[in-house]
């Protein structure tokens, strides 16, 4: 992206924020342009989410000052923000499903004749904002059976109906598919050219690349680095992120292959996937990689016993697997990380030592009673192992970082000792320094001798990690690579779109 040279909407300098025992951010620099989209990277836990929060009025600063539009501003909350023009949108989205789009649109806002509310003006207003954004959404669609990424795109425009100069969009990409992300970048197009601001958090460095005027990475509560998106590679910004080059991010090791433990042979589901065989070996990382909607996920979830199929045969150790019988496919050493860690991987409300140990609980109990004891000794191992980090094994689940969370869905199927496992997803909506730790333990666990299934979406994951890789699209193989010096990120996709 070319960089805007436009004048400057917010300064922040030398931003100090303190909680208890935590010093949070540690004089950070900050600024922003109008019309300019400036990227913010950061690993979990280095001050990102702090330093939006401020901005958004959630937060008071303990040091420092902000400048807004050149003048010293100190905002009293939320709300003070919004009227200033600021709005966030935070990845749990605020639209309430109830509602059709246009009450969504001014909701707290709603436009008024008199002490009545101007239903004629409210909707004629929502289907002319939503036209000239370029959204196919009716002002009267029910927010509830709107796709996930038309209702951020909801968000955006509800902050234009604020007349918002600054858009805050954190982690705006984690759960859109392909079409729904173009979407999302050419709306990014068209409010810059607006003159709207947009501060653009993000792990996916891709796209950051691609659409960014500037980024600014900090870590550890300081900021390292401001640069032109053209000054900069994404090879540095990872760099500065996780204080190490990105060569060690995979750090690939050479496995020795065994016998093939698992054999899916012509496994159909109607409408779904086709015809679909592959086998992996002991020791090996067999890469599924395919576009969004591609299948891949279903593929797993049938062969895992989640779901079930038509036709076809999974044996498994030499022996057919019953179909869907997850029971079964535990008990015959197969483990599945579905790629929904918060719905299908974790009990949020549930310390991190429940959560670990759900799947291990008949080892643990005599007589129906669970052995505590027994259950914190074994929590403790893998939160060493693993390198969990929480302050305790009762910690609640929905308190840890996106890469502790998954860490713990790691932990929960490594305590059956699985041989074969699938993992859906593993780095999806973590940041990189957590993601090389999941590599790390993915490799260490293939050179132990188990077999792993690695389904991503995240072309330089699955080339990075995988020994061999599977294309898939629309439910139907249509390719299978070894990993070596010649394979390409050009031969991947070709056989994906």
């Amino acid at each position: 992206m070319t960089q805007t040279k436009n004048k400057e909407l917010i300064r922040l300098e030398g931003i100090v924020k303190n909680f208890p025992g935590v010093q949070a951010l540690k004089g950070v620099n900050f600024s922003l342009r109008e019309g300019e989209l400036h990227a913010l990277c950061g690993e979990n836990g280095a001050g990102k989410s702090t330093l939006i929060k401020i901005l958004a009025g959630a937060y008071r600063i303990d040091g420092g000052r902000i400048l807004f539009d050149g003048e010293e501003t100190l905002f009293s909350g939320t709300a003070d923000a919004i009227a200033k023009g600021i709005s966030c949108i935070y990845q749990e989205l605020s639209i309430v499903p109830l509602l059709d789009a246009a009450h969504n649109l001014y909701v707290g806002n709603l436009p008024m004749k008199g002490r009545i509310v101007d239903y004629k003006k409210m909707y004629a207003e929502a289907k002319a904002l939503l036209r000239r954004l370029g959204l196919d959404i009716s002002p009267k669609a029910v927010a509830a059976d709107l796709s996930i990424g038309r209702r951020q795109m909801l968000e955006i425009a509800r902050a234009l109906t604020r007349n918002a100069r600054v858009i805050i969009m954190d982690e705006p990409t984690s759960s859109l598919s392909e079409s729904e992300i173009e979407t999302l970048f050419d709306l990014c197009g068209y409010l810059k050219q607006q003159g709207v601001s947009i501060i653009y958090i993000s792990h996916k460095l891709d796209e950051v690349m691609r659409i960014a005027d500037r980024v600014t990475v900090i870590r550890d509560g300081e900021n390292l680095v401001t640069k032109d998106i053209g000054d900069i590679t994404r090879e540095e910004i990872v760099s500065h992120m996780i204080g190490r080059s990105l060569e060690t991010l995979y750090n690939k090791q050479e496995s020795a292959c065994g016998e093939t433990v698992l054999n899916v042979k012509n496994l159909t589901k109607r409408g779904v996937f086709e015809n679909v065989s592959f086998d992996v070996r002991a020791g090996e990382i067999l890469g599924f990689f395919g576009l969004v909607g591609a299948g891949r996920s279903e593929i797993m979830r049938a062969v895992f016993g989640v779901d079930s199929y038509n036709s076809g045969e999974i044996t498994l150790f030499g022996k057919k697997l019953r179909k869907k019988s997850t029971a079964a496919s535990i008990r015959r050493g197969l483990a599945f990380v579905s790629e929904d860690r918060k719905n299908e991987g974790l009990m949020l409300k549930l310390s991190i030592m429940t959560n670990m140990t759900l799947a291990k609980l008949k080892d643990l109990s005599a007589g129906g009673v669970i052995h505590g004891k027994k259950q914190r000794a074994i929590a403790h191992e893998y939160i060493e192992s693993i390198d969990i980090k929480t302050p305790s094994e009762n910690q609640l689940a929905v308190n840890l970082s996106g890469g502790n969370q998954q860490k713990v869905v790691l932990a929960k199927w490594l305590m059956t000792e699985p041989r074969v496992l699938i993992v859906d997803e593993p780095t999806r909506g973590i940041d990189v320094g957590s993601k090389a730790e999941i590599y790390r333990l993915i490799g260490t666990l293939a050179q132990q001798g188990m077999a792993v299934i690695l389904v991503s979406s995240e072309i330089e994951e699955v080339m990075g990690l995988s020994d061999n890789i599977i294309t898939v699209r629309a439910g139907k193989k249509t390719a299978q690579f070894r990993v070596d010096g010649d394979l390409t990120r050009d031969s991947l996709l070709s056989v994906c779109i």
